[in-house]
């Protein structure tokens, strides 16, 4: 039988992001070794894993919530992944591995977490009739775009992402995600982004390298974009005035994809700016502030 080992964390700072100078993830010969950015990580919060290896891993996958993910080679023997936390998981523990084949045997690693809580605003909203409720041929529509969007975040391709990843607008000026909304009294879903208030017109830029997988008219996001940095992480980008993008078109870092509108379901101009990693809805504050590696 081969046999399984787990390997201890390195020990990391609170928060988010690893500890200056500390020393390189080595793996004991013929086995993996894991490391995560935080080890107590809270509702909405990204993770980054990574994993070492003494040689070449064949089919590495790294394994959160029932489902496996590609992890990227930095170097020789070395990998990085991505996970998340949903912002409406649940507390407690948890476990992230990395499965691969190390000269023809297989071999696990696991790191414990620990999901903490996070209190979220409750943000109550008073809003016309006619975009608080909707009759039946509205609905059906609002369902379909749902389960369509829902397709595209499903694909899974090879990892482009890199950190730092860059904010999609100059003035980074984040408000309400995770907010628990209250629209006319009605309890409704949390807020799964952050809204940028910036006036119509500002540019919109791409956080990451990737490709569009998604650019188009929505009932709720309006004229949206999503992009696909890869390995499970896509950013999203709602109510834009305008898109200069197409579907399936190659997508670096900075590069214009739109700008800032009131369409769809708004009430003035604004960015909805979200992010999906493996695992769920993330804080995209919280991502762009982890460091660069």
């Amino acid at each position: 039988m081969i046999s399984v080992r787990s390997v201890a964390i390195l020990a990391l700072c609170s928060g988010l992001g690893w500890i200056p100078g500390a020393p390189a993830l080595a793996a004991p010969d013929g086995t993996l070794s894991i490391a995560v950015s935080t080890t107590t990580p809270a509702l909405g919060d990204p993770v980054v894993v990574e994993v070492a290896a003494n040689g070449a891993v064949d089919n590495l996958v790294l394994r959160w919530k029932g489902a496996a993910w590609p992890m990227r080679e930095t170097a020789p023997g070395r990998y990085e992944g991505l996970i998340g936390v949903d912002l409406d998981d649940p507390e407690g523990p948890a476990v992230v591995a990395a499965e691969g084949f190390l000269d023809g045997a297989r071999f696990r690693a696991e790191a414990k977490l620990t999901i903490s809580p996070r209190k979220f605003a409750v943000q109550e909203l008073t809003l016309p009739k006619g975009m608080a409720e909707f009759d039946k041929a509205t609905l059906r529509r609002i369902e379909s775009e749902a389960a369509e969007l829902s397709r595209r975040f499903s694909r899974v391709t090879p990892s482009r992402w890199r950190t730092p990843f860059l904010p999609p607008v100059e003035e980074y000026l984040p408000e309400n995600f995770g907010a628990r909304r209250v629209i006319n009294g009605d309890p409704r879903m949390p807020h799964s982004a952050v809204d940028i208030r910036l006036p119509g017109g500002t540019p919109v830029r791409a956080i990451a390298d990737g490709q569009v997988a998604f650019a188009g008219e929505q009932f709720f996001g309006g004229r949206s974009v999503v992009i696909d940095h890869g390995g499970g992480v896509f950013s999203v980008y709602y109510h834009l005035k305008e898109f200069s993008v197409a579907e399936e078109q190659e997508i670096s870092r900075g590069d214009r994809v739109g700008s800032v509108g009131a369409t769809g379901r708004a009430t003035g101009p604004h960015l909805h700016f979200g992010v999906r990693v493996p695992g769920g809805r993330v804080d995209p504050t919280r991502l762009l502030a982890l460091p660069g590696r």
